[in-house]
């Protein structure tokens, strides 16, 4: 489909430019037409697919990479009052603090930019600041990768870490115990392509965390951090890859988990995160809060609005909403304590067995079960279901919400013993590729590859 451009919107009227709004950066663009408000869809030269398919009234592809799309956007947007500039997704979260840092608009930290997209200066940030942080260094071979675990004194079997330094999605993330392991990790991914499309030129190796992971969820004004949801999440290894079974939101908080939330605050502080929202999933372990990642955009990978506004009375792209277009109004919300509400319950749904998709055989089990809400993104019958590894979404989610907790952890486990059994998700072999008939001299014909012309 060739990509048209639908230009920003009258000059005189207020613009807020949302970067690459895909991923759930289209449930945050949302939000803020439902206020009624002039937003630009910037997308990068690279997203000229994701553009071509957005059918919102002002959008703008750029058409250089680099410093020079920068300037090519600062251009573009000299003539208008733009009022904020908003990472719509993890994409777009460099080139959103560029912008915004040219055009002078507040936005966080300008000199903390890299921190808050490479994983490990992250972490280098929190050493920086005197807050805890795993241990994580950067390796581009095996090589480089023992002379790390020589340098860190690693007994042989102690668990570790193997991810790409830049992707989303969990992609790429091993948990593996042993050189060996840890060898055939860094083999396997390195020069890889990743879930941002671009090439694992270099991975993170990062002592393992054992605890619990929580994702807290902020929206920041003004370097004013609101806590708006925190999740417990359930995370199996299957293979050696941590899969995501689900997360369950934490009504009210114990001691140990407000203390998560403190350690959350510095962090953002440590990243100079000052304005719109962060994603941070983090390790309460035995000695502590330790970060995992802060994103600084929306959660992903899905933010279908209602389950969210059932549970709390928001979601948190119509909170970044709030922030920018009523900023009074969200100001007194941290004059609020955290909690209440009821429990929301997010399962990402999988299969594990290969094959193509028969049946979608739980569905009917599971819209019968307490609490149940909605389900989002069931896959289409006749493919294949995608990597279970991985937090895309893309198997299908289901939202449970109720006021019982108990209840709904019944209802999460019986959801999960139907995916382990392998009777959520009814598959069937994938059908045969089709028999050629030879041709007149005997040759078998096949599916035309790329050859000359």
């Amino acid at each position: 489909m060739h990509s048209t451009t639908r230009p920003p919107v009258t000059r005189g009227i207020l613009v807020y430019v949302l970067v690459d709004p895909v991923s759930t950066g289209r449930e945050l663009a949302a939000a803020f037409r439902e206020e009624g408000a002039h937003v630009l869809h910037l997308y990068e030269a690279a997203l000229q697919a994701e553009h071509a398919l957005d059918t919102g009234p002002h959008t703008h592809l750029l058409t250089q990479d680099g410093p020079g799309a920068v300037q090519e956007a600062a251009e573009l947007l000299r003539a208008h009052p733009v009022a904020a500039v908003i990472a719509a997704s993890e994409r777009g979260v460099r080139f959103a603090d560029a912008l915004a840092h040219v055009l002078e608009l507040p936005h966080h930290e300008h000199r903390l930019a890299p921190a808050r997209r490479d994983k490990e200066l992250m972490v280098r940030a929190l050493e920086d600041a005197g807050v805890p942080a795993a241990r994580t260094r950067t390796i581009a071979s095996v090589a480089e990768l023992d002379k790390v675990l020589d340098a860190w004194g690693t007994a042989p079997g102690t668990p570790l870490v193997i991810k790409p330094r830049d992707s989303a999605g969990s992609d790429g993330c091993t948990v593996v115990t042993g050189r060996a392991q840890a060898h055939a990790a860094v083999e396997t991914t390195l020069l890889r392509s990743n879930l941002m499309g671009e090439t694992n030129t270099d991975l993170l190796v990062q002592e393992y965390l054992a605890g619990t992971q929580y994702i807290v969820n902020t929206v920041s004004m003004a370097g004013r951090h609101l806590v708006t949801e925190v999740y417990r999440e359930r995370i199996d290894t299957r293979d050696g890859a941590p899969v995501l079974r689900h997360i369950i939101s934490r009504p009210e908080l114990d001691e140990r988990e407000r203390t998560l939330t403190d350690y959350v605050l510095r962090c953002l502080d440590a990243l100079g995160i000052k304005e719109g929202a962060a994603h941070t999933e983090v390790m309460l372990t035995a000695a502590g809060p330790r970060l995992v990642e802060v994103n600084s955009r929306v959660m992903g990978p899905s933010l279908t609005p209602d389950p969210y506004h059932a549970a709390f009375g928001y979601s948190h792209q119509h909170l970044v909403a709030e922030r920018f277009l009523r900023p009074e109004e969200f100001a007194r919300r941290f004059d609020l304590p955290y909690g209440g509400g009821r429990t929301l319950a997010k399962i990402f749904l999988r299969g594990f067995r290969d094959g193509v998709l028969a049946s979608v055989e739980g569905a009917r089990t599971l819209r019968r079960l307490p609490g149940f809400h909605s389900i989002d993104r069931l896959p289409a019958t006749g493919a294949a279901i995608p990597d279970p590894t991985l937090t895309t979404g893309a198997a299908g989610i289901a939202y449970l919400v109720h006021e019982d907790e108990d209840l709904l952890r019944s209802s999460l486990e019986f959801v999960h013993h139907l995916e382990d059994d392998d009777a959520f998700y009814r598959m069937a072999d994938a059908p045969a590729l089709p028999h050629h008939a030879p041709g007149p001299e005997g040759a078998v014909a096949r599916p035309c590859a790329h050859t000359p012309s």
